[in-house]
């Protein structure tokens, strides 16, 4: 498949869809990161910003945007059969502890 400028749309803003991704998927520093999650985010981000996106551009946008991740060092890739699996890395989404909401 081609370049898509969504995956430019992507890679430039990253953070914001990391953001919208939290906001809809249980997203923490250190929390598995599913290929299909990205795949649905991907999806209901351009929904939002009033471009539909197939699920075959939506797949191919998901592999393309975790390489450029995982290049980032904010995903890395978990070992497994199929490696689309990655654990985030972003420290700006570190769970707050029980403890700390306590107080």
């Amino acid at each position: 498949m081609k370049e898509m400028k969504e995956l430019q749309i992507l890679k430039d803003n990253w953070e914001e869809f990391l953001k919208f991704m939290k906001e809809h998927y249980p997203l923490y520093h250190l929390s598995n990161v599913f290929v299909r999650d990205i795949e649905y985010a991907i999806k209901n981000y351009f929904l939002n910003k009033g471009r539909k996106i197939s699920f075959a551009e939506a797949e191919y946008l998901a592999g393309e945007f975790a390489k450029f991740m995982v290049e980032k060092g904010i995903f890395k890739p978990v070992k497994n059969e199929f490696n689309k699996v990655w654990v985030l890395n972003y420290p700006e989404f570190k769970k707050q502890s029980v403890q700390s909401q306590e107080k």
